[in-house]
């Protein structure tokens, strides 16, 4: 069984175009689970007209408490899933027709290639204006992320795993549903740093849905690769300096969780990362580039080592 687990906040505009996408799919092997985080909107009765008219297909509940954010809204849903196959979808984007499949094409590759581990696999997206018209081919080159990068030292201190493309398989749910969301900083970073920890991560090169921007995004897709992404990492400092201090308590908080799971060498990795901000500046930096704890381009990669 595959299960779509869609975190709703006031999307009233773009949700039934999301929904309809997803029944549009060419593989229709598939359940959809949408869960209101208490919009204030027609979110929720949207949802619900769809359960009513697809009830075999869809099921749209409201958290009785909001979680407050899309984070912890999807790992409540992960934790009362059963599914073998886990999709996490947003609410705003648009999936492409063969999304599902090709997806679920290279999982079964990798269930073949490697056995029963924890698999993540996601995949390209394009990078659309709220009226899904075309800003970028691919989001990873316009981010500056190349997925190719997918150890765990390198996913330490730079997600490159986009949540809305994701799927996993049982045995990474069972690993990550009960990790506290506030140890998070998302749950697709999360969910790649536990993939990359104790399984494989898998990459459809392809764009699989139009990655919509609009003036709500809760995270959007931002050019790190010119002249200009440089300069603002320089010109917001202070956020530079926060956002990779955030990586270490992230790092942190995934060493507890799973001390005990981990491998010899991956906990070396972890803790080696962990201890890296207690050294001087002129350690910090010999040691992310001595154990390969670098972003993945270089403006951002210098970034690091300037600000680290």
């Amino acid at each position: 069984m595959t299960q779509i687990l869609m975190a709703v906040c006031n999307g009233e505009r773009y949700l039934s175009c999301q929904i309809e996408s997803i029944l549009a799919q060419s593989d229709t092997d598939w359940h959809l689970y949408i869960c209101d985080d208490g919009s204030s909107d027609n979110s929720f009765a949207i949802a619900e007209e769809y359960a009513s008219d697809y009830s075999g297909k869809i099921t749209a509940v409201r958290n009785e408490v909001p979680t407050g954010s899309a984070c912890a809204n999807f790992m409540r849903m992960l934790r009362e899933c059963n599914a073998d196959y886990i999709f996490f979808s947003d609410q705003d984007d648009y999936w492409l027709p063969d999304k599902i499949r090709l997806t679920r094409e290279k999982m079964k590759a990798m269930e073949e290639k490697y056995g029963d581990l924890p698999f993540l696999v996601h995949g390209e997206l394009e990078i659309v204006n709220e009226a899904l018209e075309q800003l970028a081919p691919g989001f990873t080159k316009y981010q500056g992320i190349d997925p190719k990068y997918k150890s765990l030292n390198r996913l330490l201190c730079q997600n490159n795993i986009t949540g809305c493309t994701v799927m996993m398989n049982r045995a990474l749910a069972d690993i990550i549903k009960y990790a506290p969301p506030e140890a998070m900083l998302m749950h697709d970073w999360w969910a790649g740093l536990a993939a990359a920890a104790f399984g494989h991560i898998g990459f459809v090169d392809k764009p699989l849905i139009k990655y919509r921007q609009h003036g709500g995004n809760q995270l959007g897709a931002v050019n790190n690769r010119n002249l200009a992404g440089a300069v603002r990492m320089i010109r917001d400092r202070q956020r530079t300096r926060e956002r990779i201090d955030m990586t270490y308590r992230q790092a942190k908080s995934f060493c507890e969780c799973y001390k005990s799971l981990l491998s010899e060498d991956k906990r070396h990795i972890l803790e080696t990362y962990i201890d890296i901000p207690s050294h001087s500046k002129p350690v910090r930096a010999a040691r992310l580039i001595k154990y390969g704890f670098l972003k993945q381009n270089f403006s951002a990669a210098a970034g690091q080592l300037i600000f680290c």
